[in-house]
Order: C-alpha cells, then sequence, then structure tokens
C-alpha cells in the first residue's frame, strides 16, 4: 500500500476548513498581480465609484440625461480622497506633508460646487479635479517624478494619468476574481437571496396587512411603490455598465501606486533625455522669426501713434466710440499674447544648445518679446477698463479681464527669466493656480450682478439689463435683483426687475434638477424669493 500523506494547513494558524486567511495575498507570477480580500473589496468599492460618476453628475431628467453639478461633485471628491487615504493606510503608505496639503487642495477647488451655481470656470474646475486628484497620487504614495512643483509635474500628470493605469489595468480583474473566489461570503449570499425569495408571500402579506392597519404607513408604501414605478432601470444598468471602465482605471491607479508597480517606467533622466532630444532645431531658424515678430510690433505700436494709451488716462480717441475703440483688436490682441507665450515655449523647448546653456540670442529675442506683450496687454487691459465703465460688466469681459492680468504676471515672471536664469515653473504655476482659485471662489456672478446693479443705482450707468442678471446669472443675481426692485430711481426698472423676480420666485432658479445640483446659493435664493 502506497504510504498516505497527511492533509496538513499551509498555514498552521488557519483552520483547514478556513476558506481564506485574513492576511494571505494570492502570490502569482511577476507579470501578473498580488491580491488579496482588501483588494478584493476596494475593486468593488470602485465600480460603486464608476456608478456615482455617472449618476450623480449626469442624473436622469425626464428622458435625457443632463449635466447638473453641484453639491455631488463635492462629494465625489471627498469620498474619492478618502478611499485612497484609507487604501494607502492599509497598504502601509506613509503620508507626508506635501500629500496633506496636496488633498486640502483638491477639496479647495471641489467646495466651491456646493456653494456657487455652476459658471463657465467650474468647466475648467472639474477638469482641474479630475488632474489635480489622478497627479496627487504621485505625491501621496512617492512615486513622484518631480520632488517638487516645476515643469516635471507635467511628466507626473501624464505618469499617472496614463502610463500607470495603463500598465496596471489587470489588477481589478485579479481582485475580482480574488472577490469570485470567496465561495463563503458567495454561498452566504447565495442562500441569503434564497431565503428572502421563499419568504417573499409571507413578507408581502405582512405589508398588505400593516397597510390595512395603518393609513399614514399606507400613504408611505403607496408613495414608495409609485416612486419605484418611474425608475427607469435600464438607465441604472447602462451607468454600472459604463462605470466598469472607471472603476478600472481608478484601482489600477491606487493599485500601481500603492504597490509601486510599474511606476518608474517614466524617469526625470528619462524625461531630461527625451528634452535633449527634441532639442535639434538650429538657433537661427528660431532666432529669424522672432526677430520679425519683434519689428512687426514696433511698427504696430508706432501706427498706433498717440492714442496708444490713451485709455490709460481715461480719454477716447476722437476718431473712436466707445464700443469701437474698446472692441477694436481686443480679442485678437488677447490671442497675440497666446501665440507669443507659445512662441516662446517652443523656442525653449526645441532650439539646439551647448553645454545645456540657453543662447543668448533666444534670450534677447523672448526678453523683448515678452517686453512688448507686455505692452499690448496692458493697452488690452486698460481698454476693457474703459469699456467695463462705460457698459457694464458681463461674464465675458470680467473672465477676459481675469485672463490678461494672468498673463501679464506670467509674462513677467518669462521676461525676469531671460534677463536672469531661474527656474519659472513652479512661479508661473503657483500664479496661475492661486489666480484660479481666486477666481473660483470669488462668487464672479454676483459680482456680476452687483457691480451692474450699483452703477444703476448710483446714476452712472443710463440702462441696465435685468434680462441678462436674471436668465443667465440666476441665483446669483437674485440679491442683487432685489435691491434694485426696490431702490431703483426709475419706475420702469423697478417694475423690470420686480417681474424677473416674480418669474424667478414661479419657475424657480433651478427647475426639475436633482439634489445633485443642490448648491448653497440656490438655496439662500430660493429663501429670498420666499420659496
Amino acid at each position: 500500500m502506497s504510504e498516505q500523506i497527511p492533509i496538513v494547513p499551509a498555514y498552521p494558524h488557519q483552520r483547514i476548513d478556513s476558506f481564506w486567511p485574513e492576511d494571505l495575498p494570492v502570490t502569482k507570477s511577476a507579470s501578473q498581480y498580488s491580491v488579496d480580500k482588501t483588494d478584493a473589496l476596494f475593486s468593488l468599492v470602485m465600480l460603486v465609484f464608476g456608478f456615482l460618476a455617472w449618476n450623480w453628475i449626469w442624473p436622469r431628467i425626464g428622458r435625457s440625461s443632463i449635466f447638473f453639478p453641484g453639491i455631488s461633485v463635492t462629494l465625489l471628491f471627498i469620498l474619492l480622497i478618502a478611499c485612497s487615504l484609507t487604501y494607502f493606510k492599509v497598504r502601509g503608505v506613509v503620508l507626508k506633508m506635501p500629500a496633506v496639503g496636496g488633498a486640502l487642495l483638491i477639496l479647495l477647488v471641489a467646495l466651491p460646487f456646493a456653494i456657487y451655481n455652476t459658471t463657465p470656470v467650474h468647466f475648467f474646475a472639474g477638469m482641474a479635479l479630475v488632474a489635480g486628484y489622478i497627479t496627487w497620487h504621485a505625491i501621496a504614495a512617492g512615486t513622484a517624478i518631480a520632488p517638487r512643483l516645476d515643469g516635471m509635474t507635467a511628466a507626473d500628470l501624464l505618469n499617472q494619468a496614463f502610463v500607470i493605469p495603463t500598465l496596471n489595468a489587470g489588477s481589478w480583474f485579479s481582485a475580482a476574481r480574488q472577490m469570485i473566489r470567496e465561495r463563503r461570503n458567495s454561498s452566504r449570499l447565495v442562500f441569503g437571496v434564497i431565503g428572502v425569495v421563499v419568504s417573499l408571500p409571507i413578507i408581502v402579506a405582512v405589508l398588505l396587512l400593516l397597510m390595512q392597519s395603518d393609513l399614514n404607513f399606507n400613504s408611505w408604501m403607496s408613495g414608495f411603490v409609485q416612486s419605484l414605478a418611474h425608475i427607469n432601470l435600464w438607465h441604472f444598468i447602462w451607468q454600472i455598465i459604463l462605470g466598469v471602465p472607471i472603476a478600472i482605471y481608478l484601482f489600477a491607479l491606487l493599485y500601481g501606486n500603492a504597490h509601486k508597480r510599474r511606476t518608474n517606467v517614466m524617469t526625470s533622466e528619462g524625461v531630461e533625455k527625451y528634452g535633449a532630444t527634441i532639442r535639434k532645431v538650429p538657433v537661427v531658424a528660431i532666432v529669424s522669426p522672432m526677430a520679425i515678430l519683434c519689428l512687426i510690433y514696433v511698427v504696430f505700436f508706432a501706427a498706433m501713434g498717440s492714442y496708444l494709451l490713451s485709455a490709460l488716462w481715461h480719454k477716447l480717441p476722437a476718431q473712436f466710440t466707445y464700443a469701437e475703440y474698446a472692441r477694436r483688436g481686443f480679442f485678437e490682441l488677447a490671442a497675440v499674447a497666446a501665440i507669443d507665450l507659445g512662441v516662446l515655449f517652443f523656442a525653449y523647448w526645441f532650439a539646439a544648445r551647448g553645454k545645456r546653456e540657453y543662447p543668448v540670442s533666444l534670450r534677447i529675442l523672448g526678453g523683448a518679446i515678452c517686453g512688448l506683450t507686455l505692452m499690448l496687454i496692458v493697452t488690452d487691459i486698460s481698454k476693457m477698463v474703459l469699456y467695463i465703465d462705460q457698459f457694464g460688466l458681463s461674464r465675458l469681459r470680467l473672465y477676459t479681464l481675469w485672463f490678461m492680468v494672468v498673463m501679464f504676471v506670467v509674462f513677467a515672471l518669462i521676461g525676469a527669466r531671460h534677463v536672469k536664469q531661474f527656474k519659472v515653473g513652479a512661479p508661473v504655476a503657483v500664479v496661475v493656480l492661486f489666480a484660479f482659485l481666486a477666481l473660483l471662489w470669488a462668487n464672479s456672478d454676483a459680482i456680476i450682478a452687483q457691480y451692474n446693479v450699483n452703477r444703476a443705482l448710483n446714476g452712472t450707468s443710463s440702462s441696465i439689463d435685468v434680462d441678462y442678471l436674471a436668465n443667465d446669472l440666476g441665483a446669483a443675481a437674485v440679491p442683487a435683483l432685489t435691491k434694485l426692485a426696490n431702490d431703483a430711481p426709475d419706475p420702469a426698472v423697478r417694475g423690470e426687475a420686480t417681474r424677473a423676480l416674480a418669474s424667478m420666485r414661479k419657475n424657480g432658479t433651478t427647475t426639475g434638477a436633482p439634489w445633485t445640483s443642490w448648491t448653497w446659493q440656490s438655496f439662500r435664493a430660493g429663501q429670498l424669493l420666499g420659496r
């Protein structure tokens, strides 16, 4: 007879009939993934986030899905940050102060979604939130290419957004398979479902008896059944299906950073080496067009002549009206400034150089372009200020004015760098970041409404566009419109503002919107309107 081999548990501290040790990972080949029950749980959590991303941000209203950002955006990113922090803590990742600061910065961008109604700024804030949350994982897990905020941070964003999730995409499937292997838990779920199905007649009988015994309970249950009748089941099924790619992406991002798996495919040395390979354009090929640009700008300023900076002195050239002078060339000059920024970046990244030194000719011409562009920006800002002083504020005017002020600071920093070499990436990033946060938190729609109403009340404006305030600015304009309806010296303006408020009171500022679009601003507007 052959000798029988006793069955010995692979882990003596576990019983033979125990399905899976709590702390035992499933070790696979190097080309696959090592996952455990924690990964299995978080793979399911990420599936929930994938569903919420569609259900909260693009909820269904009637027969269509509508984009309604609001408190749901704030809640979603709070939960995402909390989930990432929990996973990192379980995996033993020690968070440092930059990671905590980054998480707070993300929340600082997310909070205005719950406070202010949606504006065009929120679209860019949404993109900044996604990019910031993705890049933050590099800081939190210690997998960042750039040790600090500089130009290399763009490489971190590329690495975290594409490389790491792509190379770790299979981790979600491995974790999901691990959950399926949990026979004990799966059998409990199956038996639980079977138990509910078998006892369904009893449950229904009890509910019917309770409904007959109490009118309030009957009303509650009837309303609940009616609400279920309006649910489009297929809509939720598609949200779950479309949420799967999001779940795969988020879990791969978490898993790759926590386990530091394939996070060093991109390195600072590799990025610098690649940057050196693309710097092959002869300096003369860049110097020539830059010199021509400088000449064109000098001729342009000479052609403008005496009215070049008329707006700075609040004077209108005789041959222009206010609208013609302010509008003529403003957006074109803004586009020229953007082109100049692109030219300077192209020269820096693609010009051939020796011993890693930036050519002196490019430094001189780059500094000259910065100085001339600053003159263009000053001209543009002065013209827009003059135009706003005459015709009031609007979203487009406020945003373009903000953009040109930011461009002025950016060109000033880049110009200083052409005079004296220093790393300009971090200062530029900080300026843009804080300027964007200021615009996001400034409650710009309320500022626009208040400015225009104050002009109408103090007599500095002969007209006011009440329809623009009520329909375009919405809830943000309610306090200003209320003030206008009460205090406007012109009875016609008071009547128009009163009718606008009555229409908003009747129709609501967010008619048909789901709870996910709730904001403090709309709530306060509803209180002022008496709804």
